[in-house]
């Protein structure tokens, strides 16, 4: 009984085995083509990081792997980074920014009342929001008018370098819809000192 039980599971694995062998490599090699083109296209992707509007925590040049599904089907929490798509004059450009406020969330950027120290505080619905991550205090608070609230299906985001990004404070930007959200980054590919997942 034992033997014809290994006899068996013997032919199963051959069938199996001779109908891989089956598949032209035409076929397989169509198959891995489109299997890359779903991924790439639908699931996830690399992105080149442009400028220093994230330094300190991203310079230009670092490449990034992205998750396209944590945006497209999944929904962007606050202090996610993520990359964004603008059309700009009719010109496709994706910028890497922090998801700062969520739909419905009121925004609102204060002055410290120092006019020899200028500072300005960031506030979502109320709370200060701590920053530890900042390379240096925020001088500038956009063209936007505050309080602002976050339209429905879409984010305030902001880049981590205050004083040198375009961003969601920019009244010609503004809060970037969900549609427009190419991926959240997860891992940093380059440089290798950086090399690793993206917390």
């Amino acid at each position: 009984m034992e033997q014809t039980q290994e006899q068996s599971e013997q032919e199963a694995r051959e069938s199996k085995s001779k109908k891989k062998k089956d598949i032209p490599m035409w076929l397989q090699l169509i198959l891995l083509v489109a299997l890359v083109f779903v991924l790439r296209t639908f699931v996830l992707g690399t992105v080149y990081v442009k400028g220093s509007s994230m330094e300190p925590n991203f310079h230009h040049g670092d490449l990034v792997f992205i998750n396209k599904l944590a945006t497209s089907i999944g929904t962007p929490k606050k202090g996610d980074v993520v990359i964004c798509r603008l059309n700009p004059d009719g010109q496709e450009e994706n910028i890497i920014k922090r998801v700062i406020g969520l739909p419905g969330d009121e925004i609102d950027i204060v002055w410290n009342g120092d006019s020899e120290n200028v500072e300005y505080y960031l506030y979502v619905n109320d709370e200060l929001i701590e920053e530890p991550f900042l390379g240096e205090p925020m001088m500038t608070k956009g063209d936007i008018e505050y309080p602002f609230v976050v339209p429905e299906k879409s984010y305030f985001v902001m880049g981590d370098n205050r004083n040198g990004s375009s961003d969601s404070r920019k009244m010609s930007i503004g809060a970037i819809e969900k549609k427009d959200l190419v991926g959240q980054t997860v891992f940093r590919l380059y440089p290798f000192s950086g090399f690793g997942f993206i917390s």
